[in-house]
């Protein structure tokens, strides 16, 4: 081949092919052709060509950085900073400062408003706030605020922090001709924000033509606020942007299909998802592996593995996001037959070390009641990740190994590994579950010498909840009233704390003070407050709290709040009562819910109801549990009829039931 048309030809190379088409041994061939023809020298912007092939390319970006000082074109820092503002957002602010002072940079370059939307952007991502209002200064300096592409930028940028939403609101009226993508970052930024509803209202305005005949939603409308309904529990609201996708022929759009997919699969209705996978006429991997999560989330573990088959099938490349659906998928359904198979898989494509990959094997195993297989894996994979701890750590206090969770944080300290809030969460778990109150304290510690963790709700809540279970509501009730921000968990767990310390009095005090604050109540805070009235003996204050719950809060009752009302009509002595309620119930009663009312028989002289009860019960053949069949025999007892405690023991004996030993554990004693 000829000098000249060799030239030629890297010139093609390197002006024409599409980036994604050229290996990065092509593109180390086409870089030596173009020194040993000279071609660097000959026609020098060539260069810029073969740099963008470089950033182009993952696994060649340092020799990006090495081709860079040899580049003269002043363009180069606008690639750069481009470039660098997705990737390493740190980067392109110090590229900035390199490039004010670089002699070959020109007029145009400094005022080239791309550089300043990259840098804005640059600054949104590492959330560097007095740096992006300083290039705004810049920008208002130099006359580029009438650029579309930098406003959009800022008020992204603004949008970013909820203490400067109001520059955004500010900047976005200024714009004189808004486009689609600055309504979309107002929406973006409201929804991201928990303002679902105000992204809607631009929604609306933006279909009314209200920001222009020309400004209509596209598909990164829908994707942001069908991702919000996902977040915020809008499933009407989602529902209703489906029926819009759909009218203004978006329905067949990949990434919109893929959001709806998600959509539908969170809230579980998985036939809606499969429905649209099954409409969409172009499918990539993000549409499968949301199926394939979406079955596992609603317990399909068969159809999970059947979507997997096909995409192998299919030709599809499988990433760790399938493999980690897969692996939930099994941890669901307790398959540890087909979690091996997927580990197996897993070792083959030699993603065994992927944390994702990882955390999730971890997690399957655990699910699985196969602690030693987890924590074998657990051994092998590098510690240098604090992923791997938290999955262990949660993996022993699901299983009701709190000492065992525990015992990782004394490993987890030489390692002087960054603990993460899930680390945290999990050992305030393991805290609580061993009733390890000197430990718990310790582990408060690490939250309050942390700036991070302070003023984290979720911890806040899961303090409260550990000192309540070990016994401390004052040190709760101290978490409590220094929490910044609280929310309806952090009101419950309070409420339900002094229930389960005997202090029924606080706890009807504390939910009314929630009421009164605007916090409706949940299930779980009725659980509580009923549970204080009934050992409380609040017979008439437990009967208004449960109809508020029926009837102002709209809550289904539950089986462990009929059993509260049942305890409480009962321990009051109010067995008719408490009869009548077991009648109306909108469910069978369970067994405890009977041993509640044969016992409250006993204990105030009603023996003929409770022989009854026990008669009834022996009918409907619900013995089931050891301490059925205590209860009935000491009413029995109590009757004077020893041939049938006799029969019953023996009955215990023949079934092979035994009284579970009741269980104290005392602590830190000293003389």
């Amino acid at each position: 081949m000829n000098y000249p048309l060799q030239i030629r030809l890297v010139q093609f190379l390197l002006q024409e092919t599409p980036y994604n088409l050229l290996s990065t041994l092509r593109i180390f061939q086409l870089h030596s052709l173009v020194v040993t023809t000279g071609l660097q020298f000959q026609h020098p912007p060539i260069l810029l060509s073969l740099l963008k092939l470089y950033l182009s390319n993952h696994s060649t970006l340092s020799h990006a950085t090495n081709l860079f000082p040899q580049i003269q074109e002043p363009s180069k820092w606008n690639l750069m900073i481009r470039h660098a503002s997705a990737t390493d957002p740190l980067k392109a602010l110090s590229m900035f400062r390199e490039m004010q002072n670089d002699d070959n940079r020109t007029t145009s370059l400094y005022n080239d408003p791309f550089i300043y939307a990259s840098l804005v952007k640059s600054c949104n991502r590492v959330h560097a706030f007095r740096e992006g209002k300083l290039i705004h200064c810049r920008v208002t300096r130099l006359g580029l605020d009438y650029n579309v592409n930098v406003m959009n930028s800022l008020v992204s940028f603004y949008m970013g922090s909820v203490n400067l939403m109001s520059y955004a609101t500010v900047l976005f009226d200024s714009v004189p001709e808004k486009s689609v993508v600055s309504v979309n970052c107002m929406i973006s930024g409201n929804v991201n924000r928990g303002n679902l509803d105000v992204g809607l209202r631009f929604f609306v305005r933006m279909l009314s033509g209200c920001f222009g005949a020309n400004v209509r939603p596209n598909y990164v409308t829908f994707v942001i606020l069908i991702s919000g309904c996902v977040e915020f529990g809008g499933y009407r609201t989602g529902n209703s942007l489906h029926s819009c996708c759909c009218k203004i022929g978006l329905d067949g759009n990949t990434e919109v299909c893929n959001a709806l997919i998600d959509f539908y699969a969170k809230f579980g209705c998985i036939f809606d998802a499969a429905s649209v996978f099954r409409d969409m006429p172009e499918k990539d991997l993000i549409s499968w592996n949301s199926m394939i999560w979406g079955y596992a989330n609603s317990g399909d573990c068969e159809q999970a593995f059947s979507f997997f088959r096909k995409m192998r099938i299919e030709g599809l490349g499988v990433d760790r996001a399938s493999l980690s659906c897969l692996l939930s998928a099994c941890a669901g359904c307790r398959d540890l037959r087909l979690g091996k198979t997927i580990h197996a898989c897993v070792k083959e494509m030699g993603l065994e070390s992927d944390v994702s990959v990882g955390t999730a094997l971890i997690n399957m195993y655990a699910k699985c009641r196969n602690l030693e297989s987890a924590r074998k894996l657990f051994d092998e994979l590098p510690k240098k990740n604090i992923e791997y701890w938290n999955a262990m750590i949660h993996a022993y206090v699901n299983n009701g190994l709190a000492r065992e969770a525990l015992g990782l944080l004394e490993q987890v300290k030489p390692k002087e590994l960054q603990v993460d809030e899930v680390t945290i969460l999990g050992l305030l778990m393991a805290c609580r579950d061993a009733g390890e109150l000197h430990e718990g304290s310790l582990v408060h510690s690490i939250v309050e010498n942390n700036d991070l963790f302070k003023g984290s709700v979720i911890l806040g809540n899961a303090l409260i909840d550990m000192y309540a279970k070990c016994g401390s509501m004052e040190n709760a009730r101290g978490v409590f009233d220094s929490m910044p921000k609280k929310d309806v968990v952090s009101w419950t767990s309070m409420v339900v704390g002094h229930a389960i310390n005997g202090e029924g009095g606080e706890s009807l005090a504390l939910f009314k003070q929630m009421c009164a604050e605007k916090f409706d109540p949940n299930s779980v805070t009725f659980i509580g407050v009923l549970s204080a009235c009934d050992h409380a003996g609040l017979i008439d204050e437990g009967v208004k709290l449960y109809n508020m719950m029926c009837n102002v809060y709209n809550i289904k009752p539950e089986i462990v709040h009929y059993g509260c009302m049942v305890d409480m009509l009962a321990r009051a002595g109010k067995i008719n009562d408490a009869r009548m309620f077991i009648q109306k119930m909108a469910m069978e009663p369970n067994a405890l819910v009977w041993r509640m009312l044969i016992n409250a028989c006993r204990v105030h002289g009603h023996i003929n109801i409770g022989l009854d009860l026990v008669a009834g019960i022996k009918e409907l053949n619900t013995f089931c549990d050891s301490a059925d069949f205590v209860i009935s025999s000491n009413i029995y007892a109590e009757a004077g009829r020893w041939l049938d405690v006799i029969s019953h023991r023996n009955s215990m004996v023949a079934q092979k039931y035994s009284k579970s030993a009741g269980k104290s554990y005392v602590m830190y004693l000293t003389e």
